[in-house]
């Protein structure tokens, strides 16, 4: 357990954070290439270049939710969800993406970040919340075990060669 003390926060993102999130994003993007799946996750559900034109269209949104990670009155991290409506017509919280500095890991920023998440969905009065893991990014996985979510499901994958019939 780390010494350092658990005092990172969350709030909602406002425009003068957008460099320091897409910043933060790109930082992201760059450690899922290091994860299987990695690559998948750019090509077919990581958010859009520029960043920052995605991001203005998150506060925009009134289903959605941009939080910027705070700790020592830095934004070190960013989360943000979306309301959505499954087939069924029941509404859940789809969080999107969530990242934390490796530095802003062990202060609780991403456990705020999760809560404001949490607390976002509950007053949307959607029925469930729902995020996107990477299979081999053990440590996302537990974090979000930590708040009693569990894998509902798996993709599968495989590159094809064209040049083969």
């Amino acid at each position: 357990m780390s010494d350092r003390p658990k005092d990172g926060a969350a709030r909602p993102a406002h425009p003068d954070d957008f460099d320091a999130i897409a910043g933060l994003a790109r930082e992201a993007r760059r450690e899922a290439l290091e994860y299987r799946g990695g690559e998948r996750w750019m090509a077919s559900e990581a958010a859009p270049e520029p960043l920052e034109g995605h991001l203005a269209e998150l506060i925009a949104d009134p289903e959605a939710v941009l939080v910027a990670g705070i700790w020592d009155d830095t934004v070190v991290g960013y989360g943000w969800a979306r309301r959505i409506i499954r087939l069924d017509g029941s509404p859940i919280a789809r969080i999107e993406e969530l990242f934390v500095t490796p530095d802003g890991r062990s202060v609780g920023v991403g456990e705020s970040l999760f809560d404001y998440l949490k607390q976002w969905a509950r007053d949307q009065k959607v029925v469930a919340i729902d995020a996107f893991v990477l299979p081999g990014h053990r440590e996302a996985k537990n974090f979000f075990e930590t708040f009693k979510m569990t894998a509902h499901a798996l993709i599968v994958h495989t590159q094809l060669d064209l040049d083969q019939e």
